[in-house]
């Protein structure tokens, strides 16, 4: 019986999460969210680049955010709610370009997906202990001008395309910038889309379409590491969720340390006026009190 019984669960497990089998497999159509208004996501910039080495591993065609101390060790955090109203947070470890774009929203599709992949932070209890959060790329004419005052439109690139082949670079100034126009978020429990998917992980998506020339496009695809998309997979009974995107921006470009230092300033003048109020109370007490016993003796 205890035989038949291990039998039941390594077939159930494998159907669980091995690629294109399992309950809750990425990447999938988004056709429907519930909105829900006490879902947050924030994504704290401070790196203005984060750097990545290409992985040796040529199936999952990664790249990798080493702890090597010539470099700056990333700080890009994404802190919110995943799909079941759980508090997580995650530090990126490695990211991937994925062309065509394996996610669709609203039936939408785009051309290139950028996913960075991040670990649980130690402080959070969390079953998952990886992350994923998508941005959507599509082509746009290069040469599009503005209807109302006939200016060209000059798209940030987000990518440094001059670097060495085994490096790239994500420009996280003009990331963090596109991004204060959007403030949505869609996430749900979905799995990795390399090796055997046999990890279930939390998706977070960006609704929001980055766009990029067809000169860029091409230089990526033809000089980068692309994955190539996995086949979208069935909902089935899973939570997908809309929530509500904050940035808080801390690049060179947003980062102003006069007014820094006149916050914290201000907050440290409001914090010791509390705690003088607070000792005035007390004293004013003690008086009351003694007062109060003087008067009893009499």
């Amino acid at each position: 019986m205890f035989y038949i019984l291990l039998l039941i669960s390594q077939v159930y497990s494998q159907d669980e999460y091995l690629c294109g089998k399992g309950e809750r497999q990425s990447p999938i159509s988004i056709t429907d969210t519930f909105d829900a208004k006490y879902y947050k996501l924030e994504l704290r910039f401070k790196d203005d680049v984060l750097v990545g080495l290409r992985e040796e591993d040529t199936e999952s065609k990664r790249y990798i955010f080493t702890d090597d101390p010539s470099r700056q060790i990333p700080e890009f955090r994404m802190l919110g709610h995943d799909p079941h109203g759980l508090m997580v947070g995650y530090r990126p470890t490695e990211f991937q370009l994925i062309a065509p774009a394996e996610h669709q929203i609203f039936e939408q599709s785009f051309d290139l997906e950028l996913v960075i992949w991040g670990d649980l932070l130690n402080i959070y209890k969390n079953p998952n202990i990886k992350g994923g959060l998508s941005f959507f790329f599509k082509i746009t004419n290069q040469d599009e001008t503005n209807q109302d005052n006939e200016t060209t439109i000059s798209y940030p690139q987000i990518f440094n395309l001059t670097e060495d082949g085994d490096q790239l670079s994500i420009n996280m100034i003009n990331l963090a910038s596109h991004l204060k126009g959007n403030d949505k978020y869609i996430t749900y429990r979905g799995s990795l889309t390399w090796g055997d998917c046999d990890e279930i992980v939390d998706r977070f998506l960006i609704p929001q379409v980055f766009p990029i020339t067809q000169d860029q496009y091409d230089q990526i695809v033809s000089q980068k590491q692309i994955s190539n998309p996995n086949p979208l997979q069935e909902i089935r009974k899973r939570r997908i969720v809309r929530g509500s995107l904050i940035i808080e921006d801390e690049t060179s470009a947003n980062y102003n340390p006069i007014y820094r230092f006149l916050s914290l300033t201000f907050i440290a003048f409001l914090f010791f006026l509390i705690f003088a109020l607070f000792i005035k109370e007390q004293r004013e007490k003690r008086r009351m009190d003694q007062a109060k016993k003087f008067k009893s003796g009499n």
